[in-house]
């Protein structure tokens, strides 16, 4: 980011806005535009299927702990102003896979922040 560079893509496995907060607010303080996208897989929220696909040898049980606290739907403003769960206070989010997409299009199998230079 420090050297300008357009598009910057962070795919990372990030479920809760807290954790994408520090790539956001690096971005943001260096005038770029911030978009989240998921994948538009038809398996996306099917734990089976993850298990199956996922190259990292994940157990279901992480899988399903990973789709328990899954934020949904998120936005720059919830990211940016996002503060990490104690861990005596966790909050599970409802994950249902009839709601609306909240990203913006097609990308692979993992979730990503996708960030762009306008300056």
């Amino acid at each position: 980011m420090d050297e300008g560079r357009s598009p910057i893509i962070i795919d990372n496995t990030n479920i809760q806005a807290w954790e994408m907060k520090p790539y956001a607010q690096m971005a943001v303080e260096r005038c770029y535009r911030v978009s989240f996208r998921e994948p538009e897989t038809w398996w996306k929220f099917d734990v089976l299927e993850l298990e199956k696909r996922n190259k990292h040898r994940v157990p279901r049980g992480k899988i399903v702990q990973m789709m328990e606290h899954f934020e949904y739907p998120i936005s720059s403003d919830i990211v940016l102003n996002a503060v990490e769960p104690s861990r005596n206070n966790k909050v599970l989010f409802n994950l249902h896979p009839c709601y609306n997409q909240r990203w913006e299009g097609p990308v692979d199998s993992n979730s990503s922040i996708s960030v762009m230079n306008y300056r």
